[in-house]
């Protein structure tokens, strides 16, 4: 299958022909051009190129639209007419995309799906690539054009903590009962509670992850507490890391994130770091320099690379990506200059 190539780029990158998650629509047009279906409101558009969907979303007031997400929309292969731009750049499309065929051309790539299915859904198992937050829907069940075994659709981005909310999900009250009481705790409470009660390691990092997604909610439900909140967040991520929970680069980008959606919700800058701390962990946690990283020219090009060189290039743009957010307060005029390096080169990362 030529086309096989394309959904392999997909789930390895997280992204179409290196556009995705961090576009705005006028940069995935200029890609993909301009035979699309568009359906916007005020704050969200989503746009439909036949196989590929994408959407945006937008604050009160901003002009900017935000990427939110993708879909390569699999079950619609057998009736539809693929986007020039993906047939001049993989060839023909076959009517059908076996799971079977996609997933042993990943497992000879090194790279293993991990099956997240839900187990109230008997019309299909859910697949999960944590290096790319790629999702993968596969039917196992005769669904008009989709047989059992058509992956049915690849979606991004399906971040960890989703995953962890699929498996805790039926702990929420016992866990944001352990978390108020943490916010009441002094640092030494703290962390006697934590210690007595970390799961055994294989859900470890779930157990992680949840607790930070239940304070996200907390944090959207609860205004009048956002700072307490927030600085319980805080510190749990830098206890996540110095437990070996996250990696350095785990927690760059988590606290770049969060920081830029604190700030933007109005949470005092006092409880956060600044643009200058958040930008220097992202970058030092790039694991390769400047002129090493791994870059491509043509997406074709990525068969080339082996699987360090395709992670590496990839951390590299996710990490630019987060810090890309705080460039406009960062201070240190060397430091702004090295983001902007990065973000000049970020559209030829994998």
């Amino acid at each position: 299958m030529a086309d096989l190539d394309f959904f392999v780029d997909v789930v390895v990158t997280g992204a179409v022909l290196g556009v995705g998650l961090t576009d705005s629509p006028d940069e995935v047009a200029r890609t993909l051009g301009g035979d699309f279906a568009e359906d916007r409101g005020h704050a969200v558009m989503r746009r439909d190129y036949g196989l590929v969907e994408f959407s945006w979303a937008r604050r009160p007031g901003s002009h900017s639209w935000q990427a939110t997400g993708f879909t390569v929309q699999a079950h619609r292969l057998a009736s539809i007419t693929v986007i020039d731009a993906l047939v001049h750049r993989y060839g023909p499309f076959g009517r059908q995309l076996r799971f079977t065929q996609l997933n042993a051309e990943l497992d000879r790539l090194g790279y293993h799906l991990q099956e997240i299915t839900d187990q109230a859904d008997a019309d299909y198992r859910r697949y999960w690539l944590a290096e790319s937050r790629i999702s993968l829907l596969v039917a196992t069940r005769y669904q008009g054009l989709v047989a059992a075994g058509d992956v049915w659709s690849i979606s991004a981005p399906h971040p960890p903590e989703l995953v962890a909310a699929r498996r805790l999900g039926g702990q929420r009250q016992a866990v944001k009962d352990g978390l108020v009481h943490l916010l009441r705790l002094d640092e030494h409470q703290r962390q006697q509670w934590l210690d007595h009660r970390q799961p055994a390691p294989r859900e470890r990092t779930n157990w992680w992850l949840y607790l930070l997604l239940v304070i996200d909610q907390q944090l959207r439900d609860q205004s009048g507490w956002r700072a307490e909140w927030a600085e319980l967040k805080l510190w749990l991520l830098r206890q996540g890391q110095a437990r070996a929970v996250f990696s350095e680069a785990e927690s760059a980008e988590k606290l770049a994130y969060f920081a830029a959606g604190m700030r933007r919700s109005g949470v005092e800058s006092a409880v956060l770091p600044s643009a200058d701390d958040i930008v220097r962990a992202c970058l030092d946690a790039i694991p390769v320099g400047l002129n090493e990283v791994a870059t491509l020219a043509d997406r074709r090009d990525l068969a080339g690379l082996d699987r360090t060189q395709t992670r590496h290039s990839r951390q590299a743009k996710n990490l630019v990506s987060a810090a890309q957010w705080h460039l406009d307060a960062v201070l240190d005029t060397h430091l702004a200059a090295q983001l902007r390096e990065w973000i000049d080169i970020k559209p030829r990362l994998v």
